[in-house]
């Protein structure tokens, strides 16, 4: 069976190299204010100062960096620094507690996992009455506003009920269409302060694909879908603050085992809501640290370059040694699959994953696509692969992105036989700019492909693919010796100069195409001996005649590997 393992934010959070101190990032673009509040958190532990003046503090410095930064990100970063313990924002028991209007913790600066928790109706009575608000004037959604915009008019107050005290106001968000939040500073909340998780009544809704159910890339990219759906159908922001109870509750829905959600906000990067780690991550920047053992890439970039393939989100196969697992290694790979949806005003990311057990890894079936793309593609464009079976829709499980040399290199893997005919698309700014069909794969090899943007797709080449080591398998099965250097000058406007290296003696072969996959000039086609060579091109064709204006692509082949490059003529 699949192994559920945590995948996304924990495989590439959770490693020895990663603090659990966790910066807030750059301060956003036009911040010009110092962000610390005039009274600090250890001036209230050393007796210096009191909570009042520790709270209206941090109140005139949220204003001021509302004002200073009107946007989301400003309002993340704020979230982010109350979070940072030994700070001006937070030492030992003074520190900030933000509750939505019907009594649930929205952000919790010890303990995010916490949030979306209720607290007692005892307590929160207490800090309704320092308010001076009336419990029944917050039921209905419409006197709620009302209410809480007069409290938020007031200086706020202490309270003191059964050991819990702490000082309280109300102030409304400079986001979130102007959400009214309910401060707390000096309460030490902890579950002794919450109503029980067993008597929690969050409705978890009904996913058709639950945690437990996620096997493959199609149960988990609908374990996503579900997710999105549902949390887009709740009514607001009161309703995902408890939903996060239901995310969270290991015998729901939304998590089984080690399988799990995280969401971000897609324009700032701040994590929103994780499954596995809320204390560590959740309203913190998101930071790569963790590369892919194959490509070197940083892991979560490819995760959000994933979710902005297409309105449909897309996958992410990377290979990387789970330190928490000791079953775990680094030629086994992992899945994961993110989608961003709209969450109005702002749009969110949300992604999940899972890995396979040693004994599915065994099992595994797998073949590698190299392609060159020819047309008018862009860097970091998508190419997607399905299944192509007759009755059945298209299921693009499998995606890579288009690098600078407008080349993809792709694996294909199931624990079922991957051979068979595909089906692929190439997706740019979210539209789909090419279309293939009938490419033929089999399981245990590796296949080179031309794709031009008109829909023609050529088989180059095909070898056999080792399945004994696949991280080894996923690399170019080339010498790092081998290759074609960057044509110099490139732009150019009368000649360039190109350079590639040969680790071992063979056929060579350097053509230069034009952006329809049309050969227009062939430098070399010889057998070389090993060693660097180089070749001037003057833009122009076979037949001698001076090319117009515009991109073209070398193309070298040689033993054991292709390789193109992008050359930009400007006469």
């Amino acid at each position: 069976m699949y192994r559920l393992a945590l995948i996304g934010l924990f495989v590439l959070f959770n490693s020895p190299n990663v603090s659990a101190q966790v910066s807030c990032g750059t301060p956003p673009e036009g911040l010009t204010i110092d962000p610390d509040p005039a009274t600090t958190a250890q001036q209230v532990e050393s007796g210096e100062a009191t909570l009042k003046e520790f709270m209206w503090a941090s109140l005139d410095k949220y204003r001021a960096l509302h004002q200073d930064v009107p946007t989301i990100t400003a309002s993340l970063y704020f979230q982010c620094l109350t979070r940072q313990n030994d700070s001006a924002w937070h030492s030992d028991s003074t520190y900030l507690v933000f509750l939505t209007p019907d009594g649930r913790i929205f952000q919790h600066a010890k303990s995010m996992g916490l949030s979306g928790r209720m607290l007692k109706p005892e307590i929160y009575t207490a800090v309704l009455q320092a308010l001076e608000v009336d419990p029944s004037e917050l039921v209905d959604f419409q006197n709620m506003f009302a209410t809480l915009a007069v409290a938020a008019s007031k200086e706020g107050g202490y309270f003191d009920v059964g050991g819990a005290a702490g000082y309280t106001v109300v102030q409304f968000g400079e986001e979130q269409e102007m959400f009214p939040y309910i401060w707390i500073a000096g309460l030490d909340i902890g579950e002794e302060h919450l109503v029980p998780f067993a008597d929690e009544t969050v409705d978890p809704g009904n996913p058709s694909v639950t945690a437990k159910d996620v096997v493959d890339r199609a149960t988990l990219k609908e374990f996503v879908n579900e997710a999105g759906r549902t949390i887009l159908s709740l009514p607001g922001l009161i309703a995902f603050s408890q939903f996060r109870v239901a995310l969270r509750d290991p015998n729901g829905p939304w998590q089984h085992d080690s399988v799990y959600l995280y969401i971000l906000n897609a324009s700032s990067r701040f994590i929103l809501f994780h499954g596995a780690f809320p204390d560590r991550f959740e309203f913190r920047p998101l930071v790569p640290t963790v590369r892919d053992a194959v490509t070197g890439k940083f892991i979560l970039n490819q995760v959000i370059q994933a979710a902005n393939v297409s309105a449909e989100g897309g996958f992410v196969e990377y290979y990387f040694d789970d330190p928490t697992d000791a079953t775990d290694r680094a030629d086994i790979p992992k899945i994961g699959y993110a989608r961003k949806f709209s969450l109005r005003p702002h749009t969110i990311i949300i992604g999940s994953g899972f890995y396979l057990s040693e004994s599915d890894f065994a099992s595994l079936t797998r073949t590698e696509v190299e392609a060159t793309i020819f047309g008018d593609i862009v860097e970091g464009a998508a190419i997607e692969f399905s299944r192509s079976i007759s009755g059945q829709p298209a299921n693009y499980l499998w995606n890579a992105f288009v690098d600078a040399n407008s080349q993809i290199s792709l694996s294909i893997s199931s624990t079922r036989s991957v051979t068979g005919y595909y089906r692929a698309r190439a997706i740019m700014r979210n539209e789909v700019v090419g279309q293939w069909n009938s490419i033929p794969l089999n399981s245990g090899s590796r296949l080179t492909l031309e794709l031009i943007l008109n829909g023609s797709a050529r088989v180059m080449r095909v070898d056999s693919l080792s399945r004994s080591n696949p991280v080894a398998a996923a690399k170019p099965a080339i010498s790092i010796e081998s290759g074609l250097s960057p044509g110099s000058p490139n732009p150019f406007n009368s000649s360039t100069i190109l350079t590639y290296r040969l680790a071992s003696p063979g056929p060579v072969r350097l053509v230069i195409y034009n952006v329809l996959g049309q050969p227009v000039r062939t430098l070399v086609d010889v057998v070389h001996g090993a060693g660097t060579y180089r070749i001037a091109w003057d833009a122009r064709n076979e037949g001698g005649a001076l090319l117009s204006t515009g991109l073209y692509i070398a193309r070298l082949s040689y033993p054991g590997g292709v390789q193109t490059q992008r050359l930009l003529y400007l006469k």
